[in-house]
C-alpha cells in the first residue's frame, strides 16, 4: 500500500499531458508537507512497479517546483532500463542519449554524476558534445544529474571518492543560465535517496527471495539424494551424481526431478530401475 497520495501524474505514467503541480512552488509549511510526503511516498512504497516508481519520482519534481520546476526525466537502471519523462524536450533527450551512446543520464549510472553543468562550457562540450549542441538546440542551458544512490555500511567509495554504479539517475534540464535560489531549487537530492530507498529495499526482497527458493529447492534434492540411495543401497553421492545425469540426459531441471522422486508423482525414472541397471 502506499504510504502517501503521489500526484496525477506520477501515477499515470502513460499520461504525459497530464497536471504538472501547482502554477508556483508551495513554500512554507505547505512545502514542508509535500515534500515530506513525497519522500515517505517514495522510500515506503516497495510494491509500486518500477515504471510507476520512475513517473512518481518525475511528479513530485515538477509537484515541488511548480511552474519554475525544470524537464525531468527519470531512468532505474535494470535490463532493459525504465524511463520516465515530464515533457518532450526530456523524453528527447532522453532517447538521444540512448542513440549517441553520451549524456548526463549514462554518465550518472555509471558512477559520475554532473551537478549543475552549464552546456555551453567546454566540460560539457567536451564530455558531450553532440548531446550538449542538440540539448542547446532545445533551449536547455544546463543540466544536473542526481544518482539514485543509497550509502549503506558496506558501501565504499569507488576511485576518486565517487560512489559506484547507481541503481538509476535523475536529470534536470534548466531552461535557464542562472541557477535557481535555494528556497525555489527543487530538492532533487533528496527526491533522488527516497526513491533509491525503495529500489534498494525491492532489491534486496529479491534476493532474499531468490535465497530462500534456492534453500527449498537444494531441500527437495537432498530429499531425493536420501531416498535413492535408500532405495538402491548405494551412497548418496552416487545417487545425486545419477540424479544429475538423468536431468541433463533428458533435459529435465533437477529441482522438479527431485520434486517427482520425493513426491512419488510421475514421471519418476527411478521407480521401477534403478541407477546401476540404466548406465
Amino acid at each position: 500500500m502506499e504510504a502517501f497520495p503521489a500526484p496525477r501524474l506520477a501515477m499515470d505514467a502513460a499520461d504525459p499531458d497530464g497536471p504538472r503541480g501547482p502554477s508556483a512552488a508551495p513554500a512554507g509549511p505547505e512545502r514542508e508537507r509535500l515534500l515530506t510526503g513525497a519522500l515517505l511516498d517514495l522510500a515506503s512504497s516497495a510494491d509500486r512497479e518500477p515504471a510507476r516508481h520512475a513517473a512518481a519520482l518525475i511528479g513530485y519534481v515538477g509537484l515541488l517546483g511548480g511552474r519554475t520546476a525544470p524537464e525531468a526525466v527519470a531512468v532505474l537502471a535494470g535490463r532493459p532500463p525504465v524511463t520516465a519523462a515530464s515533457g518532450q524536450r526530456a523524453e528527447a533527450l532522453g532517447e538521444l542519449e540512448e542513440k549517441l551512446g553520451q549524456g548526463p543520464v549514462r554518465d550518472c549510472l555509471a558512477g559520475a554524476p554532473a551537478d549543475e553543468v552549464p552546456l555551453a562550457d567546454a566540460a560539457a562540450t567536451t564530455r558531450w558534445p553532440r548531446f550538449a549542441a542538440r540539448a542547446q538546440e532545445l533551449g536547455i542551458r544546463r543540466v544536473s544529474a542526481v544518482p539514485l544512490t543509497v550509502a549503506g555500511p558496506e558501501d565504499t567509495p569507488a576511485a576518486g571518492g565517487r560512489l559506484g554504479p547507481a541503481l538509476g539517475a535523475l536529470v534536470l534540464y534548466h531552461d535557464s543560465d542562472a541557477s535557481l535560489p535555494p528556497e525555489r531549487a527543487v530538492p532533487a537530492r533528496a527526491l533522488a535517496e527516497a526513491a533509491a530507498l525503495h529500489l534498494r529495499h525491492r532489491r534486496t526482497r529479491d534476493q532474499v527471495g531468490q535465497l530462500e527458493q534456492a534453500l527449498r529447492s537444494r531441500i527437495v534434492i537432498e530429499q531425493a539424494k536420501g531416498m535413492l540411495a535408500e532405495r538402491f543401497g548405494v551412497p548418496t553421492d552416487g545417487a545425486f551424481t545419477e540424479l544429475r545425469r538423468y536431468a541433463r540426459a533428458h533435459q529435465r531441471n533437477l529441482h522438479d526431478l527431485a520434486r517427482s522422486v520425493v513426491d512419488g508423482s510421475p514421471p519418476d525414472p527411478f521407480r521401477k530401475k534403478g541407477p546401476k541397471e540404466r548406465r
